[in-house]
């Protein structure tokens, strides 16, 4: 299938207009309004305005887990997730749709989306492994989601089916699914879309493609095209980046990677700097590094003893504690209660 924007890009690249970034909440809204809900309902308790949230904008973890949460219980359809990806469209990812829908196969599309993923996902964290014999993804939450996994890994799954089938014009199988929850009630909407073999409760969420189509010819394929989208989807991060405080910047850092909490000197070389220009920027900010591990540790404490089952050791190794006694002492500190009360 194709769309009118995409048709164009045979002889021509995107008007800028087209190139404008597309959120994720701006496209539930959309979908949602497809089906007569309005954006007050899906907004209702994040206090976010349908005004806010259009162009280049990234909620909060409690705005994802709640907007999600409105459409799964507005819609009355469990498998909402599903039926959300097999709907996204390549203008949905703005400039970088262009981008993917430009490319020469899937292997260099897979490989610019991968590079600017933060353009447009937001609740999870794609890892790719791709060998000789196989091209596996894995699906990390990008803050605990809960109950709303399930739905994360359905939208991205059908999601990425549908831009491969798209790009290339033939179907798009998924060899396997290894899922880090249980199994649904009704398989039916799982067989329906995914048709392949399901392993649910597992360790980790592992998506296996056949790595034979990473050199898939993409029927829209246009090298010029490619260089222009490419270069807005680096002026668009730049620009991103260059409005994020340093403190936010650590913050993301931090968040991205579970387990991984630095010193400020390793950090100041993950950003590029010193760790004396690292401290004296932050200071120009009001804020110190042990400030903005803190205030992060507690946040991810709260989400991980809100939203999953993890065990206080298990959250102790992801916020970067050898001790879960280190991890108690410290939450206690931060909060004024035991990792006990809490739950």
């Amino acid at each position: 299938m194709s769309f009118p924007a995409e048709r164009a890009t045979r002889s021509m690249a995107p008007r800028t207009s087209s190139l404008l970034a597309v959120n994720r909440i701006a496209f539930y809204l959309s979908r949602m309004s497809a089906r007569g809900i309005s954006a007050r309902q899906v907004l209702a308790g994040t206090e976010l305005q349908p005004e806010q949230v259009q162009g280049v904008f990234r909620g909060t973890p409690a705005n994802y887990r709640a907007i999600i949460g409105n459409m799964l219980q507005l819609t009355g359809d469990p498998y909402l997730g599903i039926a959300l990806g097999s709907e996204f469209r390549i203008s949905d990812f703005g400039v970088l749709g262009y981008a993917v829908l430009s490319s020469a196969t899937l292997r260099q599309s897979r490989s610019v989306m991968a590079k600017y993923y933060t353009l447009n996902e937001h609740i999870i964290r794609p890892e790719v492994t791709i060998d000789e014999r196989r091209w596996c993804i894995g699906i990390t939450e990008t803050f605990p989601l809960g109950r709303l996994l399930p739905f994360a890994v359905e939208e991205y799954v059908s999601r990425a089916m549908e831009l491969a089938c798209t790009l290339t014009n033939e179907p798009f199988p998924v060899k396997s699914l290894h899922l880090a929850y249980p199994a649904p009630a009704d398989l039916t909407a799982y067989r329906r879309r995914f048709d392949c073999p399901m392993y649910f409760g597992q360790p980790k969420t592992l998506v296996h493609f056949d790595v034979a189509r990473l050199e898939a010819s993409i029927s829209l394929a246009n090298e010029e095209v490619f260089k222009v989208c490419e270069r807005q989807c680096q002026l668009t991060a730049n620009r991103i980046s260059a409005s994020s405080s340093l403190a936010a910047q650590i913050r993301d850092a931090l968040i991205g990677a579970p387990g991984e909490f630095p010193a400020m000197e390793q950090m100041a070389q993950q950003l590029g700097t010193t760790h004396r220009t690292l401290r004296r920027r932050l200071l120009a900010e009001g804020v110190t590094y042990q400030r903005i591990l803190d205030e992060t540790r507690e946040d991810l404490a709260r989400q991980y003893l809100e939203y999953t089952g993890l065990t206080p050791k298990e959250i102790a190794f992801l916020l970067g504690y050898s001790d879960v006694s280190n991890f108690r002492r410290a939450f206690r500190g931060w909060t004024g209660r035991k990792v006990s009360d809490y739950r």
